[in-house]
């Protein structure tokens, strides 16, 4: 955002996050009348037991919006060591340049900004009007010059937002965001539809359109990959596998009621298992905080999560000191760079700032 940093300046990161969000795309009618009251109250400890099990249901939790509270639980993770964060608020959930640069300034952190567009439910009249081409040549733009006059450049391409069933506007945006991945070298992060095949679909159409999978990182596996037979065919096309919802640790989706969300220990597991497959080089670890009920604030896991007590379980089981910093720093540092850049940095969306001082009592790798 800023303009490139050193490499050995991303540090620990967070590869999926959402610092401010308007997530009310995904909001969810209660089927009980008696229950519909709770969709417009605020969270408080008193309906928080009900947020927590119906989270989509709730406006309230779905709106982050507040820069100070962002500033606060961001902190968090400064303090437990933690140095970059990859914001992939795209266009239609409530990306906000500006407030991202305000955040970095205030926490130390480096602030990666996305840039594309998310699920159909968001795509304006111009995106759906749009050929491939315009909306590659916004993406680039996003990169190049940076948005709507900001200065502020994105420094990943994503989230970019895909349903199930895969829709015509999703796919226009997908092959006009690898068209943009070819131009830019920037990395390209895809969320998929919640279907074991969507991974793959998606992954094979990029590579059709000439996409660099080894530079493309797919999200949400946890929540989308059960079988270790599929988990595995991904893992072979030299994407990224991010498992980016550490401390979603409740096994209720409602975003997918016929599934499940798999519980931390079952994260660290399918990771165990990609280690063991010799693909450590392709994962990558996070939180996609988007919700108040994931705060510090709000009775929740936090930003340091990650950091400060899913780490020590993994070396607790035996995971290596290598595999770690492999998984939390090398990882993501790798992946951030853009393809071309000079030796050394990271292009060019990063938001470095040093205002505080580091006090590191978390994590070192």
């Amino acid at each position: 955002m800023q303009g490139p940093i050193e490499s050995a300046r991303v540090g620990i990161a967070l590869t999926h996050e959402h610092l401010l969000i308007d997530f009310t795309t995904v909001l969810t009618e209660p089927a009980a009348a008696s229950q519909r009251g709770l969709m417009s109250e605020p969270v408080s400890p008193e309906n928080l037991w009900w947020v927590r099990y119906n989270w989509t249901s709730n406006v309230d939790n779905l709106q982050l919006l507040d820069e100070e509270t962002a500033i606060s639980e961001a902190t968090e993770f400064f303090r437990a060591g933690g140095s970059t964060m990859v914001d992939v608020t795209s266009v239609g959930i409530g990306r906000d340049p500006m407030a991202l640069l305000r955040i970095s300034r205030a926490t130390g952190l480096n602030v990666v900004m996305g840039s594309g567009y998310y699920i159909d439910k968001t795509h304006s009249e111009w995106l759906r009007a749009a050929s491939v081409d315009e909306i590659a040549d916004s993406i680039i733009r996003d990169i190049d010059e940076g948005v709507d006059g900001t200065g502020i450049r994105a420094g990943i391409i994503g989230e970019i937002g895909c349903s199930w069933p895969w829709t015509d506007s999703e796919r226009k945006v997908l092959e006009a965001a690898v068209a943009a991945q070819s131009a830019t070298g920037a990395p390209l992060l895809i969320h998929p539809g919640r279907n074991e095949n969507a991974p793959l679909e998606l992954l094979a159409a990029a590579d059709r359109w000439g996409g660099d999978l080894r530079r493309t990182v797919m999200g949400h596996i946890e929540r989308t990959i059960y079988d270790r037979g599929i988990l595995a065919e991904v893992a072979a096309t030299g994407a990224y596998l991010n498992y980016d919802l550490f401390g979603h640790d409740e096994s209720h989706y409602p975003l997918a009621p016929e599934s499940y969300m798999p519980a931390d220990h079952e994260r660290i597991e399918q990771i165990e298992y990609l280690l063991g497959e010799g693909r450590n080089s392709q994962v990558l670890m996070a939180h996609d905080v988007c919700s108040k009920h994931r705060l510090k604030q709000y009775g929740g896991h936090g930003f340091d999560h990650i950091a400060t007590r899913i780490v020590p379980r993994m070396r607790a089981r035996g995971i290596s000191e290598e595999d770690i910093r492999m998984v939390m720093v090398d990882n993501p540092t790798r992946m951030l760079t853009f393809k071309g850049a000079h030796p050394g940095t990271v292009e060019p969306g990063i938001l470095p700032t040093h205002r505080l001082k580091r006090v590191n009592k978390g994590l070192e790798i």
